[in-house]
């Protein structure tokens, strides 16, 4: 499931396919880093990142109970897909079990290991 948590949200909040995204690995281009790459300097740092994808999971978060259930991510997580990246096994993912997987995903495609995707 390597990357496929954070490409997958990206995806979707940025306006691309979601499907797309995952047949792709769901990795995505330049383009749609810029629009998470807050003070447009041409890099999205791992502050950026965490500061994006905190937002996301508020707006995925669509009943606002602090959990987003498989209901909730249907769009871009298949149920095993949710399982994989739910740590206690309870059916849903938490704030800290989802920013703990996108930030894992944000570490491995750090190729260089700067803190940077470029």
């Amino acid at each position: 499931m390597k990357h496929m948590l954070c490409g997958a949200t990206l995806a979707l909040l940025i306006g691309v396919n979601a499907a797309a995204a995952q047949q792709q690995g769901a990795s995505l281009s330049e383009g749609h880093l810029d629009q998470v790459d807050g003070n447009k300097d041409g890099t999205v740092s791992q502050a950026e990142y965490q500061t994006f994808m905190t937002s996301a999971f508020s707006r995925l978060d669509a009943n606002g109970d602090g959990v987003l259930a498989q209901s909730e991510v249907s769009t871009i997580l298949s149920p095993d897909q949710l399982a994989a990246t739910d740590a206690n096994g309870d059916g849903n993912l938490s704030r800290r079990e989802f920013m703990d997987q996108v930030m894992k995903d944000f570490q491995a495609a750090d190729r260089s290991g700067d803190g940077q995707l470029k």
